[in-house]
């Protein structure tokens, strides 16, 4: 077994242990069911902050976008201006939304749509889209996965024994933990995605021939 595949497991490892034991730390503390759905209402902002940063940054920016630059090339790098009005908004708004929260004890949007408007049809409009939305994602995110560990196994792993394997550990941490575990295991996911963010471009611009070589290749385009 070729050495890089040793330290993907290794690593892979690590992290599913990280999630598991997130998965069983908030299943003890979650003891009842506002602890277990909305984690006690004691999410800390900066816990609030990288679960966000990371779930906005997740797929598409860490693995869409730079694969897509690679196939269409310069042209779709525009796109990245989108992706910074994400973090911009959250600028914007984040404080204001996290004062309505300590405020009135809002948790989830449809809390704060429910109290805003009366009645229940918001609360349950907003877990409709968030279904709509999420089901699909998630079997994509997870196929997407399949094919990450094939690839990256040079094929030892088969698309659909990765897929499985990744969809029981996050049954079981979500399932287990509730609301707290999947914040904070979105924590280290955030840092995971920044350091993995910085190692691509870096290897980008090792392979490019130096800065040098980056820039001069940009400016032929």
């Amino acid at each position: 077994m070729d050495a890089k595949i040793v330290w993907l497991f290794a690593f892979v490892a690590v992290y599913w242990a990280y999630c598991l034991f997130w998965g069983f730390r908030g299943a003890v503390r979650a003891r009842t069911s506002a602890d277990y759905f909305v984690a006690g209402r004691s999410i800390g902002i900066w816990v609030f902050v990288l679960a966000a940063t990371a779930t906005s940054f997740s797929g598409w920016t860490f693995i869409g976008h730079p694969g897509l630059i690679l196939r269409d090339g310069l042209p779709y790098a525009f796109a990245s201006f989108y992706a910074l009005t994400i973090p911009f908004t959250g600028v914007l708004f984040l404080r204001r939304q996290w004062a309505l929260g300590r405020a009135f004890e809002y948790i989830t949007p449809g809390e704060m749509y429910t109290d805003y408007y009366g009645g229940n049809a918001m609360r349950l409009l907003t877990v409709l889209v968030a279904f709509l939305f999420s089901v699909p994602s998630l079997g994509v995110q997870l196929r997407a996965s399949g094919d990450l560990f094939n690839v990256l196994t040079d094929g030892l792993v088969g698309i659909e024994v990765g897929m499985f394997a990744l969809s029981a550990i996050v049954m079981v941490y979500v399932a287990a933990g509730g609301l707290r575990s999947v914040a904070y295991v979105d924590c280290a996911q955030c840092i995971l995605l920044a350091l993995g963010i910085v190692a691509l471009g870096s290897i980008a611009i090792h392979f490019s021939g130096g800065w040098s070589g980056f820039t001069s290749g940009l400016s032929g385009f």
